[in-house]
């Protein structure tokens, strides 16, 4: 009985040791973001991240990013289909043909670029895809149209980004 005991200890000290080893590696990758809690909020949604190199990491967090670009644009097509006034339509418009077409793209270029080791072009890749939803909230602003989901939105956003050229530069 003591022996099965020690086994059932030594096994379980095994499989739970690398898991803690990874997520020492998630923690102290997501340590150099702005805003760290995102970054593990991402990390923790995706079940490979224990297994994960820093590689694989940013990788997750490009997958994040374009998980949240879609979230921002359905929001923004909703905002659409409730607006009347013909100026922030047409802002509307222009940014969601820019994020699902130019914004999506992009972050698929930064995955690439990830994968081959293109880490200049990756972060390059990222800071325009980051600058579409900037670009929107901008212009909203600018026609003095107010959206706090859609403009917290693309906060998280550029939190993850920022998490993501943060790993990446230290590559």
């Amino acid at each position: 009985m003591m022996t099965m005991m020690i086994k059932f200890l030594l096994l379980t000290l095994l499989v739970i040791s690398p898991i803690c080893a990874e997520k020492d590696l998630m923690i102290k990758e997501c340590n150099n973001a702005q805003v760290p809690t995102i970054c593990m909020q991402c990390l923790e949604s995706d079940p490979i991240s224990v297994h994960a190199d820093r590689v694989g990491i940013a990788e997750i967090i490009i997958h994040c990013l374009d998980s949240r670009l879609h979230i921002i644009t359905n929001n923004i097509t909703n905002l659409l289909s409730r607006e009347r006034k013909r100026e922030v339509k047409t802002v509307l418009k222009a940014c969601e043909n820019e994020l699902s077409t130019v914004g999506s793209h992009t972050l698929s270029e930064a995955e690439t670029a990830l994968t081959t080791g293109d880490y200049d072009k990756t972060a390059k890749s990222i800071k325009i895809a980051l600058g579409i939803p900037h670009g929107c909230r901008y212009e909203l602003q600018r026609i003095k149209f107010e959206s706090f989901e859609l403009y917290s939105q693309i906060n998280i956003y550029t939190q993850l980004s920022d998490a993501a050229m943060r790993i990446i530069d230290r590559f």
